[in-house]
């Protein structure tokens, strides 16, 4: 009568061996303490608010920049495709964080996106506001990866999903903001430089966030037992060295790319390079498109958060309402189809209306970048979580960034219509909803911080 139950996407961790089943959290007795996650939550609100209006910035002085520097439509995707690529090397930054600790990377990148950021506010020329803009998101992306990554580790699961759909709500919030500010400050003589200036704001928040932001207890737990285990090993003083930190990092990698995880982690990373491609299309093209073929002016942006932070926010929280309501299977299938709909309405329509409602929508359903992000964390143990996250989104799935906007450029440039290139690409998503309904369901599972899901 022995035998292994059902395998439901479950991890192998043998062959021939029973399925680890993913552990579900028992619904809670009663309501627990919520002030440290509730002083969690503000401190990393409030850094990635600012990380959400600078990542809305290179896609929103595009024409501003193109003239004042001079390029052309294709140049200017080129330019939004490279600066992307540092999202790309933000998977060193991200992978440190399961050897260091998620505290002292947060805080690098913290740091260093917010002087990337005034340098910007500084460039002389394209080449410069390119180069400063590549390390600058990159340091941006570690800093949201891990802000996310902490709040999964360190939040009841029962409520994981709404939690990180609200943050997600509040990056969308930071992101929002810039539309009302190009004009003003256009007219005050600072331009788009002024918008840089304002993203800096977090170097004066730092000392704060050096005093108040604590190491996740999952971390903690398993640097334990790590030290422990390196304390009976025979190998701990080769472990000190650095030929044994390397292989300690590659033997890392090897366990996230062995049969283990190789299934997971190749649904989940296609996940990451599709919903990245069409935000590097759809939502990094509005600008320039509504500009170009549609002739609005910075002052016809004034009053676009009006509609895009109410969006914003209902969207980001309502995918965290389905995350913990119909799971993350259902709920990500949901946003993707939506999606399709949305990018077809904002780029096809000719009605003002039609187009901000469009735009309105595609706004709310970036959400899906925190059912994803959620996703990612829950599929992998703790020892691997950063490093599986920075893989996924960073190293593989951030050239849907790089090459989105590349190639919206590139076919917009062809067809003569940044609106028809963007309108096909976004049919994309649909190769999503296959993908998604293939990866096993995690919802309200407890991240173990011994040995991750299961």
């Amino acid at each position: 009568m022995g035998g292994c139950p059902p395998d439901s996407g479950a991890i192998r961790p043998r062959p021939g061996a029973c399925p680890i089943t993913l552990a579900r959290a028992p619904p809670p007795a009663q309501t627990p303490a919520v002030s440290k996650h509730q002083r969690l939550f503000a401190l990393l609100t409030i850094a990635t608010f600012f990380e959400g209006f600078d990542t809305r910035l290179v896609s929103l002085v595009q024409p501003v920049i193109g003239r004042e520097f001079g390029a052309s439509k294709e140049e200017l995707g080129v330019v939004l495709g490279l600066s992307s690529l540092g999202m790309v090397f933000a998977f060193f930054g991200i992978h440190a964080a399961d050897r260091v600790g998620r505290r002292p990377v947060f805080l690098a990148a913290l740091a260093s996106y917010a002087v990337l950021t005034l340098a910007t506010a500084f460039a002389p020329s394209l080449a410069v506001f390119t180069l400063l803009q590549v390390f600058a998101r990159m340091a941006m992306v570690v800093e949201l990866g891990l802000a996310y990554l902490i709040l999964s580790e360190e939040m009841p699961p029962e409520v994981r999903g709404r939690v990180n759909g609200l943050f997600g709500g509040c990056v969308a919030l930071g992101a929002s903001v810039p539309d009302a500010l190009l004009h003003p400050l256009t007219n005050l003589g600072v331009g788009w430089r002024g918008l840089f200036l304002i993203g800096a704001v977090p170097l004066v928040l730092f000392p704060f966030y050096v005093l108040q932001l604590g190491e996740t207890e999952a971390f903690r737990a398993r640097q334990a037992l790590a030290r422990a285990t390196d304390a009976e090993s025979s190998g701990a003083r080769d472990s000190r060295s650095f030929g044994g930190k390397l292989a300690e990092e590659l033997g890392r990698l090897r366990v996230l790319l062995s049969s283990a995880h190789r299934a997971r982690l190749a649904g989940i990373t296609s996940l990451w390079v599709l919903v990245n491609f069409w935000s590097g299309t759809a939502l990094y093209s509005f600008t320039l498109y509504v500009f170009d073929e549609r002739g609005w002016t910075a002052a016809d942006l004034v009053l676009l958060p009006l509609g895009t932070i109410p969006c914003g926010l209902l969207g980001y929280s309502l995918a965290g309402l389905a995350m913990d309501r119909l799971g993350r299977r259902r709920a990500c299938s949901l946003y993707l189809g939506i999606g399709v709909a949305a990018t077809l309405t904002c780029y096809q329509a000719s009605a003002g209306a039609a187009i901000l409602a469009g735009y309105f929508a595609l706004i709310g359903l970036g959400g899906v970048w925190a059912i994803v992000t959620t996703w990612t964390a829950e599929l992998f143990p703790t020892e691997l979580r950063a490093t599986a996250t920075g893989f996924a989104n960073n190293l593989v799935g951030r050239f849907g960034l790089v090459f989105g906007p590349m190639v919206a450029g590139l076919l917009g440039g062809a067809l003569r219509s940044t609106a028809d290139a963007v309108a096909w690409l976004g049919l994309v998503l649909l190769i999503g909803i296959p993908i998604a309904l293939s990866l096993p369901e995690t919802n309200a599972i407890r991240l173990s911080p011994s040995d991750g899901p299961g």
